[in-house]
């Protein structure tokens, strides 16, 4: 009796082995160990219960079998894609459900105005929104595009920068005016400081100086897992944050808070639109992510 396999998924798979001509590589692509990739390929040779790959240590190609597998793998995959991506409606309108994932706080963005313009233009789309502050694994979790803060180092992901976002030391003139305002990162060890503990490391601060990434460990006053929170508890006079923008902003603006220790901030970090890169295939997550960039306030 042969074993049940996931049929469609190891045709996928042998597709991209076949196309690459490398288990490793197509590891790589899909982030998943490669013996898992030989493992789907094999499975699927036993279940049509032929040799598809000539393999050696130095080179791999299709059998004679395995080119007109791939052929009409080819052919299925392609009608597969074809009813998949039927996301047009009678009227040439689009429709579907796209779930988006983003930081709390960072609805200040515009993102949230740009989407409901989309959704006005194309009743036929829904969209799911999930507002969390810690990573968000897109494909266990079921997220269609997610808008995330600084370089990404995940490359089976496609990333459009979206934005810019400034990150900030920020403090009370009260707090500033019974602490004084630190000079340079070494006098936060002297200082309160207010951590966002949703962040992987929340008491090591980032800084620049003489165009260097450095680091400053910090002891925690007071933290919340909310940016929001944090930055309101530095509006309180608690303490010194170290925030995005989108937290701080309008606090800023009121002169509630102030910056500190500007000549040791960064650049702008991106905020970036982040997709897996099959997602590109769906029609109405194409149309969405490219209203978001060229939507204007």
């Amino acid at each position: 009796m042969k074993r049940k396999i996931d049929l469609l998924k190891a045709i996928t798979t042998f597709i991209k082995v076949a196309d690459k001509k490398s288990f490793t590589a197509v590891a790589r692509e899909l982030n998943i160990v490669t013996s898992a990739i030989s493992r789907q390929v094999a499975d699927l040779e036993k279940h049509f219960s032929c040799q598809l790959l000539y393999r050696t240590t130095r080179a791999m190609h299709l059998t004679a079998e395995g080119k007109q597998y791939y052929k009409e793998f080819k052919e299925i995959t392609e009608k597969i894609e074809h009813l998949e991506n039927k996301d047009e409606g009678l009227d040439g309108s689009l429709k579907g459900h796209i779930t988006v994932s983003a930081p709390q706080g960072s609805e200040s963005l515009g993102f949230l105005d740009a989407a409901s313009e989309f959704m006005k233009k194309n009743p036929e789309v829904t969209v799911s929104w999930l507002f969390v502050n810690r990573y968000v694994n897109m494909v266990e979790e079921g997220i269609d595009l997610s808008i995330r803060m600084g370089e990404l180092e995940d490359s089976s992901y496609i990333a459009r920068r979206y934005k810019s976002v400034d990150i900030n030391f920020v403090a009370s003139p009260s707090y500033i005016k019974k602490y004084d305002e630190p000079k340079n990162p070494n006098d936060l060890t002297k200082h309160l400081c207010i951590t966002d503990s949703s962040n992987r490391h929340p008491n090591k601060w980032r800084y620049c100086e003489n165009k260097k990434e450095k680091f400053i460990k910090i002891t925690s006053y007071t933290d919340s897992n909310n940016g929001e929170t944090a930055a309101r508890l530095a509006a309180n006079g608690n303490g010194i944050a170290y925030l995005p923008s989108f937290f701080t902003h309008s606090y800023l603006s009121t002169g509630e808070l102030v910056p500190v220790m500007q000549a040791y901030e960064f650049e702008s970090l991106p905020a970036s639109l982040v997709y897996p890169a099959n997602l590109m295939m769906n029609k109405t997550l194409k149309a969405f992510v490219q209203f978001l960039l060229s939507y204007e306030d």
